[in-house]
């Protein structure tokens, strides 16, 4: 974890706030979607038939989200679980052996799904879509790079793999055009398009849950 002051130190205090409170809602039993501000921009509250608590960090990284997935698996108490991280690792100036390091702390983090014996469905970063406000803080071959480390990584250990670099990309490495609205956030085409895979996921796990 960087040593330097964390400025979304405040919003994520807030976002646990927020998870607290939601989590009344839902319940145990229901599916959580952990991740970044990809998923804390993700608007459903049911993916099928499981109600949604979003435990989206935006500007968390791999590394920063690592000690809250076992806190919030104790306190949840989910029986679906979704993440999407990885994205703030692949920033422009990032090296292959930094993707190393965050391949280590992903490790760690399916770890806990499986010691809470939670099914996750991991999906990969999307890639980056040039020319907008965004595309320049960012490293698509990066973004490539990890997303490799992260299919690796979850094969056999997942429920489910959701390759988003594939699906929602160009063959070149980047974002077909409108899937993004500043070049790494989602368009609502986009997140459409996520909600109808996740709901995909979802409906092979269900059996699953009910027959635990």
């Amino acid at each position: 974890m960087t040593s330097q002051p964390n400025p979304f130190a405040p919003h994520w205090l807030i976002r646990d706030i927020v998870i607290s409170s939601h989590k009344a809602a839902v319940g145990p039993g229901g599916l959580i979607f952990i991740g970044d501000s990809i998923v804390e921009g993700f608007y459903w509250n049911r993916i099928g038939s499981l109600a949604v608590l979003n435990a989206g960090y935006s500007g968390i990284w791999t590394e920063a989200l690592e000690p809250r997935v076992p806190l919030l698996l104790q306190s949840v108490l989910p029986s679906v679980a979704v993440l999407l991280v990885g994205t703030n690792d692949a920033k422009k100036d990032c090296t292959e052996s930094d993707l190393k390091g965050v391949a280590g702390h992903l490790e760690r983090i399916l770890g806990h799904f499986g010691d809470a014996k939670v099914p996750v469905v991991v999906l990969t970063p999307p890639p980056i879509e040039p020319g907008k406000r965004l595309t320049g803080f960012y490293s698509p071959d990066a973004m490539a790079s990890l997303s490799r480390h992260i299919r690796r990584i979850a094969e056999g250990r997942a429920a489910g793999i959701v390759d988003l670099q594939t699906a929602f990309g160009d063959g070149s490495g980047l974002a077909r055009e409108g899937m993004t609205t500043d070049g790494v956030h989602l368009s609502a085409r986009a997140y459409r398009l996520l909600h109808d895979m996740l709901e995909r996921e979802a409906d092979t796990l269900v059996p699953e849950r009910e027959d635990r």
